[in-house]
């Protein structure tokens, strides 16, 4: 082989191995720069992934208006409608870590040296639920919410989750509700009536196409 062949070989392998490491090195900004603008896409197919599993019924992008102000209006990202409640979820991505109480007005979400103050995520689905309960006529103790974060958003552990207001991390969403789920001390719904709140709840939905 000719010292020149050599040569160019030796700048392809070069050329080859940076490129490597440079995708390498920039997965990780990459894949959370996507997630965080695609976060409910992405929840999307976990959430479809936990319905289609234990057969629930489902309904996205939820959204009704409730009153006359501009800020009365409720906007759910996923409903799931299993055997005995209704899980009413919110898509979140943190790039950090996040720390609060669960009845906070706001939390801190730290970001590598530094933090800022986002409103409690918490507060403000449970407050979807309560509205979600309101226009359905459903009772509150049906629903559960639920705030679903990415898997690498560390959650500062806080003194306790509500009695049905939960922070769960995507990849433990399907565990949770199976836990619910199996709860011995809560009757399933029957057939007709969760067909019914299903059908009740999709009519409201303003988001229909």
């Amino acid at each position: 082989m000719s010292p020149r062949v050599e040569m160019t070989l030796f700048w392809v392998c070069v050329s080859l191995a940076s490129l490597f490491f440079l995708c390498l090195f920039l997965y990780g900004p990459v894949k959370r720069f996507l997630f965080s603008r695609n976060a409910t896409l992405v929840h999307y197919r976990t959430v479809r992934r936990v319905t289609l599993d234990n057969d629930y019924y489902l309904i996205n992008r939820w959204e009704a208006g409730i009153g006359s102000g501009v800020n009365e209006g409720v906007h759910i990202d996923h409903i799931i409608f299993g055997d005995k409640f209704i899980y009413v979820i919110k898509d979140r991505y943190y790039s950090g870590a996040i720390k609060g109480e669960m009845d906070d007005k706001s939390w801190v979400l730290y970001q590598g040296k530094g933090k800022r103050i986002v409103k409690n995520p918490v507060a403000l689905n449970r407050i979807r639920a309560d509205r979600l309960s309101m226009v359905s006529g459903l009772n509150r103790s049906f629903f559960i919410s639920i705030v679903l974060v990415n898997d690498d958003c560390m959650v500062i552990p806080f003194a306790k989750n509500g009695p049905d207001d939960y922070i769960i991390s995507a990849s433990k969403l399907g565990k949770f509700i199976e836990s619910q789920e199996k709860r011995e001390d809560v009757p399933p719904f029957s057939a007709d009536d969760l067909a019914t709140a299903v059908r009740d709840l999709a009519a409201l939905n303003h988001n229909v196409r």
